[in-house]
């Protein structure tokens, strides 16, 4: 009696890295700049610009919106204040009130230094966590880390990144219009 035995060999299916984008190097940062007007008026919505410096102007130019930080900030360490006040109030006109001197129970200046710290606690925790909140972090990983030429942004680098969920890009004519606009190199990025 010949027995067979059947060996299932299972083969596991390596999916191909997911397309991030174009990333292209320019060789100085007027460069960057004029790149970037090139690419805002071109109607490309998901894009960033990387340089090792702050550019003074990128921020316009790109037209960006002011960060709603601020907002979270005052409204953290206005946060802070109602609350040290109030329970302030709670705690000596309403719960346990006494009278000193004929002083009264509840009386804003003699609460101010219990409600300046806890304005700057509140205030100085939403910065620090709303500030992580806004800018997606922490994130140990950025498909742009791959790349051995991005590695040069914190040197002499300067970096436009356009990502391919954008509804303007398409690979041939995103790469063509960053060659255009005096990329000295262009790469795909893969996550």
């Amino acid at each position: 009696m010949a027995s067979t035995t059947s060996t299932s060999s299972t083969t596991q299916e390596v999916s191909e890295p997911r397309l991030f984008g174009l990333l292209a190097e320019f060789s100085e940062a007027s460069n960057l700049i004029s790149a970037a007007a090139a690419i805002r008026d071109a109607g490309y919505k998901r894009w960033d610009c990387y340089s090792p410096f702050p550019v003074h102007g990128m921020d316009r130019v790109m037209r960006l919106k002011p960060t709603v930080l601020p907002w979270m900030v005052f409204a953290g360490g206005f946060a802070g204040a109602t609350g040290a006040l109030a329970l302030a109030w709670f705690c000596n006109a309403y719960a346990y009130p006494l009278i000193f001197s004929g002083k009264p129970y509840w009386s804003l200046p003699a609460n101010i230094p219990v409600a300046f710290p806890l304005t700057i606690l509140l205030a100085s925790i939403t910065t620090f966590f709303g500030l992580w909140a806004l800018t997606g972090l922490p994130r140990p990983h950025h498909p742009l880390f791959t790349s051995e030429r991005f590695r040069r942004v914190t040197d002499d680098g300067f970096f436009i990144a356009i990502e391919a969920t954008d509804p303007c890009y398409h690979t041939a004519t995103t790469t063509e219009l960053l060659r255009r606009l005096g990329a000295i190199a262009v790469e795909e990025i893969k996550d």
